[in-house]
């Protein structure tokens, strides 16, 4: 059923269209007249035509946009909607149900400006790719508590219908964002968990303490609906990155658990992360960058950081293989301050912050250090040690130890260590692999110190809201071993999604008589999914 709202609300410009538009009778008698209906386009994918003569399994149309005449198959050809369906909120309500119209709905409304469009149980959501005022706290309260029918399309409806369902039914609740690498997953995660924080803070809105009074449970727990908000900027500093498709990539799968206790309030929240691509951070495809946090660092630390973890000229660091590559949009600066008040808010300390930069920096140095191979001899050498001490400060090792690791190690040979030649290949390949090793050692550490300051262990949690945000579905002119693990994840969870949301959905189109070929969608990929899955004997 559609929304009804007062179409000249300036709130609802991005949100809602009114529907009186769409039943002008003139408009329905040209539809009627014209027998218009869906054609292939080549470009387009499918454009309106009017049915003009048929033959056999042949139909003659003309396309309206054009006025050009053609012939094409039968069984090409998809019904279209009568007008009154334009733009409608939910595509389960269109009288048919094919590509064409989807594609259609999804398309008209984006170009409105609408990006959110109901899809049955799930939303579909397209890009926009610039900020529109539709998250504002006024916008959060016209959702809150009211049914998804009562609103028009949004990620705080869907929101607000978990939240409410986890109270009544006292059932725990989980909300999955998928779709290709820049659909717009992380932005609408974080919209998830910003409503979930505006809807079960348990300090009254507007409400202030009282003078020399003893904080009470609202306002800790408003410290912690704050953290919890600044999570997601920390983790995209330290695990995002700009790829061909999206400046703001995630480069990690993260599955956010935030606990509510029997009332409703939040009590807690715990992240757990998957498959950081920690190759990134030693080399980056043409036109890409490493993680943010590299970046932030080298153009906002200030005088005394740049000391403190031996911040160098960004052309010296051969593992930021394109160079500083600035991103239009993004003031690196900025974000970097960003990112520290992110972690102030977060409880961290200045021993954290200097953990975390000198690893950091390391990371960066271990790119830098030049290595020689001995003539007539498969041991490699070290001539300037200058970058290697720099890094063995930062990281509290000895010189001499760190260096003997990487060109003599020792290896236990039966009961016995021996000292191994390594050529230059060989402490290269070391070299890198450490590196990879130190940076997902300290990612892991900081999603654990993140989540000891989101863990509220005196106030259980009765039920969970648990958001998945996973990277996203992704084709590079050159793919690696983390692209086969981010599709083949994506693919697992998009079989899930098909199993439980399609076949639902398609009961529903039953039960009510809409006229729908049933589809057993997901299966075409199931020998590739069972290659990598099954125990091969």
């Amino acid at each position: 059923m559609a929304t009804e709202l007062d179409p000249n609300d300036p709130d609802l410009k991005y949100l809602s269209v009114d529907r009186n538009a769409f039943s002008d009778p003139a408009t329905q008698a040209e539809w009627t007249q014209k027998r218009l209906v869906w054609v292939p386009h080549e470009n387009q994918g499918f454009v309106a035509a009017g049915i003009k003569g048929e033959k056999g399994d042949l139909v003659e149309v003309e396309i309206v946009e054009t006025g050009k005449r053609t012939q094409v198959a039968k069984d090409d050809i998809q019904k279209m909607n009568p007008p009154k369906f334009d733009k409608v909120e939910d595509m389960a309500e269109l009288t048919c149900l094919n590509e064409a119209s989807v594609l259609h709905n999804i398309k008209d409304r984006y170009y409105s400006g609408l990006i959110y469009t109901y899809s049955g149980l799930f939303c579909v959501v397209v890009n926009p790719y610039k900020r529109l005022p539709i998250y504002t706290e006024k916008i959060m309260e016209r959702y809150k508590g009211l049914k998804r029918s009562e609103v028009p399309p949004h990620v705080f409806a869907i929101t607000d219908y978990a939240y409410r369902s986890m109270l009544q039914d006292r059932e725990d609740q989980s909300i999955l964002c998928t779709g290709e690498s820049g659909a717009g997953k992380t932005e609408n995660t974080k919209k998830v968990i910003q409503y979930l924080a505006y809807v079960a803070a348990s300090k009254p809105k507007g409400s202030a303490t009282a003078p020399h009074s003893v904080p009470s449970q609202a306002v800790l727990i408003g410290e912690l609906e704050q953290q919890l908000l600044q999570a997601n900027p920390i983790l995209e500093a330290f695990g995002n990155a700009k790829t061909v498709k999206n400046d703001n990539s995630s480069r990690f799968g993260k599955f956010i658990r935030i606990n509510f206790d029997a009332s409703g309030y939040i009590a807690g929240a715990n992240i757990e992360t998957y498959l950081l691509e920690k190759s990134r951070a030693i080399r980056q495809a043409k036109d890409e960058r490493t993680f943010h946090i590299f970046y932030q660092i080298l153009a906002g630390a200030s005088p005394e950081q740049r000391k403190e973890f031996i911040i160098e000229d960004p052309k010296t660091y051969l593992f930021l293989t394109n160079g500083p590559l600035p991103v239009p949009g993004i003031d690196d600066a900025a974000e970097f301050q960003s990112t520290v008040q992110a972690m102030n808010i977060m409880g961290m300390t200045n021993e954290d912050y200097s953990s975390i930069f000198r690893v950091v920096s390391a990371v960066m140095l271990f790119g830098s250090m030049q290595f020689k191979q001995e003539r007539n001899s498969d041991q490699a050498s070290l001539p300037d040690n200058t970058v290697a001490q720099k890094v063995a400060k930062l990281l509290g090792l000895s010189i001499t130890e760190m260096t003997k690791a990487f060109l003599k190690p020792r290896i236990k040979v039966g009961r016995d260590f021996v000292t191994k030649s390594q050529t230059k290949e060989q402490v290269e390949f070391a070299v890198e692999a450490i590196s990879k090793a130190c940076y997902e050692r300290m990612f892991r550490w900081l999603v654990n110190r993140i989540n000891r300051s989101l863990d509220r262990t005196k106030r259980q949690g009765a039920s969970f809201i648990g958001i998945l945000d996973m990277a996203g579905f992704e084709i590079f002119e050159l793919d690696n071993f983390e692209q086969l693990c981010i599709n083949y994840t994506n693919e697992k969870l998009q079989q899930l999604f098909n199993h439980t949301m399609f076949i639902l959905e398609q009961e529903e189109y039953q039960r009510e008589g809409i006229e729908w070929k049933f589809i057993d969608f997901g299966l075409d990929l199931q020998p590739t999914i069972d290659l990598l899955d099954k125990v091969m004997f």
